[in-house]
């Protein structure tokens, strides 16, 4: 078998792990689709967007398919690599003849998948009962960022495995990061609400240009949202996390004294 189908192979076979466990798939399914029926259900009619007032479901349908993005890519990535790394199953996969690129190769394209599916169907729950509008320059956008999107976080991902030495402490950093940067992002909160401060804060983070651009591509009539500002800060923090990782990533279980 050659790298290609065993590649493969192992992506079906992460696939399949991930569709057998239920807690995964609830958490990582329908947990944003309960975010988006709630947000909606509180943020009724209106919001400000850019000084202009926006559909307010539309609004929060771009915000809650960046927060999905980050949800499986960054946080679900860095839980089950960790995870694995520390139940030894990772040093287990460097003693066979697969290369260890292999392993890291299916854990980010299951990554892509379930993150396509999951915002196919965040879209279509938008779009059937919120009359969120489709264009062809939207879905060239969310196309889009969610490529720029997944490299990103998940880069980030494999260079904070870095620092989480137990699956427990990975379990409580990676959705406590989602969660503080959803807040100061403009996912949770409309920007229109938001302190100076707070906008300025998260401008720094890659979150809050991954949740501009698709609430640009969504609201602004003829835009795909996509802009260089926007790309640029993603891909630095994506370029940031793959040098981390390249230089930190351990295929070990980190041993106590080696953090």
């Amino acid at each position: 078998m050659n790298d290609v189908s065993l590649s493969l192979a192992q992506t079906r076979y992460a696939l399949r792990g991930f569709l057998r466990d239920p807690s995964a798939l609830g958490f990582t399914v329908f947990f944003p689709i309960l975010l988006l029926l709630l947000f909606n259900a509180i943020f009724k009619g209106s919001t400000t967007f850019n000084d202009v007032h926006v559909h307010a479901p539309s609004y929060y349908t771009a915000s809650i398919v960046a927060y999905d993005i980050m949800l499986v890519s960054f946080s679900s990535l860095l839980i089950r690599v960790t995870t694995n790394r520390e139940r030894g199953l990772l040093k287990r996969f460097r003693g066979t003849p697969m290369p260890s690129w292999v392993y890291l190769f299916s854990e980010i394209a299951r990554t892509v998948v379930v993150v396509a599916l999951t915002v196919a169907v965040l879209v279509a729950v938008g779009t059937s009962f919120y009359r969120v509008h489709l264009s062809a320059h939207m879905l060239l956008g969310l196309l889009t960022y969610l490529v720029v999107g997944v490299i990103c976080f998940s880069a980030m991902a494999l260079a904070l495995t870095r620092v989480c030495a137990t699956s427990d402490s990975a379990s409580a950093i990676g959705p406590l990061v989602a969660t503080i940067l959803a807040f100061l992002s403009g996912v949770f909160i409309p920007v229109a609400v938001m302190p100076t401060w707070m906008l300025d804060l998260g401008k720094v983070f890659p979150l809050e240009h991954l949740a501009r651009g698709l609430q640009s591509g969504i609201l602004i009539p003829g835009s795909t949202g996509i802009t260089w500002g926007d790309f640029g800060i993603m891909a630095l923090w994506g370029a940031v996390g793959l040098v981390v990782a390249v230089r930190t990533f351990r295929w070990e279980p980190l041993a106590t004294g080696d953090r």
